[in-house]
């Protein structure tokens, strides 16, 4: 632009100067020729506009060439953009999380960094004795990438997500807690691929609390699947899925034979999950059922296999204003892991004898490969107080059917009733950050053989603070 406007500047000059030179030196010049000069000057006027014309054509030319290779644009969904020379969708989310806590009656090193019901030690263990502590992390802290890219199917959709709930790093250096996988599938149409949360659990009931672990009896499992999910009319779907199977088999404990029998249990299908989902202006309705296929092998004598599952339910009804209640109900016989509190104290089947089911499995005797039937479940009241301040009370209950007269002490440990209670206060002072405060309460009672003596039922108590930060 500045050569264009010295090049302006020349040829206005001249034909300035051109036009003196040529006025009437004498007084008696026609006006024809200064009719003659003014054209002309005009001409060159006009040629010069026709000039800068063309060059700013030629310039906005270049610029719309250039742009879109070298500009990030709006993405298709919200919070996300596009990558240059790309017509993927991308976006980065997540939040930091810092939790500090004190517990009661027991130390965290015994529940764990989430207050873990099945890990609460009972009265007269070492553990209990040694009292409460105080401890802090940021393991919740969550990063997550999605993606949207169109196909001739649709738009296929990713999406990979973790967290720091991995091995737990040295408190006293640098607190490097391992990354985990959450979730790490995609979506193209109706089906799903990859790891999520199964097809078992309820999408919309869910309790609102400042721990990460949930209220007892709840149904809460990340896996690998394979999903179709159909739309049945406005609001209402149905999922189908294969997920990946894992079970865990308890024999009675004795004459040298150990009482977990994992290693002989043999995964010879997938469970098999239905789900109906229904969600409406007043609230929604989940109910799902699994079928599951449990195999005994121990290689060197006699096998057994035999089928379990179990079903769920799932409600959510609004009150008044925003306020409004939730309660699920988990039942089955092998339903084992698909309920969280059961998935690290209890089993899914237990194997004894054919020929007797009160002896220790030795060679020849007959292997009967039997299921253990479960419940539990919880309900959920929230109120909002205003706006950005809301709480919410829940109590959850388990129960396990433990087969202690045929396990004998093989069974002693195993969870038979849990329990848990929590009271929070969330606030979120501005639309990215939320403050918990929350106090639970849980109470554990243990399956026990006519042999075991001493106490097998436990209690603890944790007050905690959350501070959550999205991005």
């Amino acid at each position: 632009m500045r050569g264009m406007d010295i090049k302006r500047g020349v040829l206005l000059g001249t034909s300035a100067v051109a036009a003196l030179l040529a006025a009437p030196a004498f007084a008696d010049d026609t006006t024809n020729e200064q009719a003659e000069l003014q054209a002309r000057l005009d001409a060159l006027k006009a040629r010069l506009s026709a000039l800068e014309s063309g060059n700013q054509a030629q310039q906005g030319a270049s610029a719309e060439q250039v742009a879109p290779a070298q500009a990030v644009t709006g993405g298709a969904f919200p919070g996300s953009w596009k990558l240059p020379g790309s017509d993927t969708s991308i976006s980065f989310s997540g939040y930091v999380k810092a939790d500090a806590f004190f517990t009661m009656n027991a130390p965290s090193t015994a529940i764990g960094d989430s207050f873990v019901l099945s890990n609460i030690p009972i009265q007269s263990s070492a553990a209990n004795s040694q009292g409460g502590d105080y401890r802090m992390h940021a393991r919740q802290s969550r990063i997550r990438f999605e993606t949207r890219t169109p196909t001739d199917w649709g738009n296929l959709v990713t999406r990979i997500e973790g967290d720091f709930f991995g091995a737990v790093g040295n408190q006293r250096v640098s607190n490097s807690d391992a990354f985990r996988i959450r979730q790490a599938y995609g979506v193209l149409g109706p089906v799903l691929a990859g790891q999520t949360q199964s097809t078992f659990m309820d999408e919309d009931t869910f309790a609102e609390m400042v721990d990460n672990f949930g209220p007892s009896g709840d149904t809460n499992i990340r896996q690998t699947q394979i999903r179709y999910t159909h739309d049945l009319a406005p609001g209402m779907f149905l999922d189908g899925a294969i997920e990946n199977p894992e079970a865990t088999i308890q024999n009675s404990s004795g004459a040298g034979v150990t009482g977990n029998m994992n290693a002989n249990s043999v995964d010879k299908m997938p469970d098999i999950i239905a789900r109906y989902r229904y969600k409406a202006s007043w609230g929604a309705v989940n109910v799902s059922g699994v079928a599951r296929y449990f195999t005994y092998n121990r290689g060197n004598f006699s096998d057994d296999s035999t089928f379990g599952g179990g079903v769920h339910g799932g409600v959510t009804v609004k009150t008044w204003g925003k306020d409004n209640i939730k309660g699920t109900f988990n039942y089955g016989p092998g339903i084992g892991r698909y309920i969280r509190t059961a998935a690290a104290g209890n089993t899914d089947t237990y194997v004894t004898c054919a020929n007797g089911s009160s002896q220790i499995m030795t060679a020849g005797c007959g292997a009967d490969l039997q299921v253990v039937t479960m419940m539990g479940g919880w309900a959920s009241y929230q109120h909002w107080w205003a706006d950005n301040l809301r709480s919410n009370v829940t109590y959850g209950w388990f129960h396990s059917d433990v087969p202690t007269g045929q396990l004998g002490a093989g069974a002693n440990g195993f969870n038979e009733n849990l329990q848990s209670a929590n009271v929070n206060l969330i606030w979120n002072p501005v639309s990215k950050v939320a403050i918990g405060l929350e106090y639970m309460y849980g109470w554990r009672y243990l399956a026990k053989a006519a042999t075991a003596n001493g106490q097998m039922e436990g209690n603890a108590s944790r007050l905690q603070l959350g501070m959550q930060y999205f991005f």
